[in-house]
């Protein structure tokens, strides 16, 4: 999400993972701009701890995280949006 996390983004972050019971480095996190590489990796992640998520159920939980937190329309949330750019997170 871009090297500086403001509040949106850390308040994306956070409840992405109480949502995906995960956890993003602050590493991670600033590399994850566009909402597709946050959903890649919600499920390398969940693959990597055995599970086998459904890969639509995840996409959609995670736009319904997308349009709450960060109160955009639900047309405005696609794979190629970016953050901060298109979705106006600080």
């Amino acid at each position: 999400m871009l090297g500086y996390m403001g509040l949106d983004t850390v308040e994306l972050v956070m409840t992405i993972e109480e949502e995906f019971r995960i956890d993003i480095s602050d590493v991670d996190a600033a590399g994850l701009a566009v909402l597709g590489d946050i959903h890649d990796y919600i499920i390398q992640t969940l693959r990597s701890r055995g599970e086998e998520p459904d890969e639509a159920q995840v996409w959609e939980r995670l736009a319904d995280i997308v349009v709450e937190q960060l109160g955009v329309r639900r047309e405005k949330v696609t794979r190629s949006a970016n953050v901060v750019k298109d979705l106006r997170a600080d």
